[in-house]
């Protein structure tokens, strides 16, 4: 009987666990110094391997539901060649997470102050209202790939531990 009762509990626990938001990442995008038209091919190709590694690491957590950004990708060209950051556009990412039907958009950019100084921010919107429900910004160190794919995977560690600390 007592056995009966656990199972009961247990599944009873099991379909109350909260459904992860669906969220739509939108690709990493850079600011401030870029240090030259030298370097845009390697940012470019920098910015690609961040989006990538963000996309990688938070479909291995149990956060979020991604949704694929691909069916709206001609809106995001749309988007991009009237605004020069998707992050800074007054809300455009929400009508990217309306088309995918996401409950949630991620905006994330690296600011470049120097080849040794920069920062990653991030912000979460959510597409029913516009708010802003999460944000953060970090330092890193260095312009190259290795930096730049630690700062990802701190910023979806971080986004693990706050999660777990708002649990109830």
């Amino acid at each position: 009987m007592l056995g009966l009762a656990l199972i009961a509990c247990a599944t009873a626990t099991l379909a109350a666990a909260p459904v992860p938001p669906k969220l739509v990442v939108l690709d990493v995008e850079i600011t401030g110094d870029l240090g030259g038209a030298e370097l845009a091919a390697e940012h470019q190709a920098r910015l690609s391997l961040a989006s990538t590694k963000l996309r990688q690491s938070l479909a291995h957590t149990d956060l979020y539901q991604l949704v694929d950004s691909t069916p709206a990708q001609s809106t995001i060209d749309e988007l991009k060649s009237r605004y020069r950051y998707l992050h800074d556009c007054n809300g455009c990412d929400l009508d990217v997470g309306r088309q995918l039907g996401a409950e949630q958009t991620l905006v994330v950019w690296v600011n470049r102050v120097s080849a040794l100084i920069l920062s990653i921010t991030f912000e979460i919107h959510d597409v029913a209202t516009g708010q802003i429900v999460a944000r953060k910004s970090f330092g890193f160190r260095g312009d190259n790939d290795t930096s730049w794919t630690r700062a990802i995977d701190y910023m979806v560690r971080d986004l693990g531990e706050s999660a777990h600390v708002s649990d109830p």
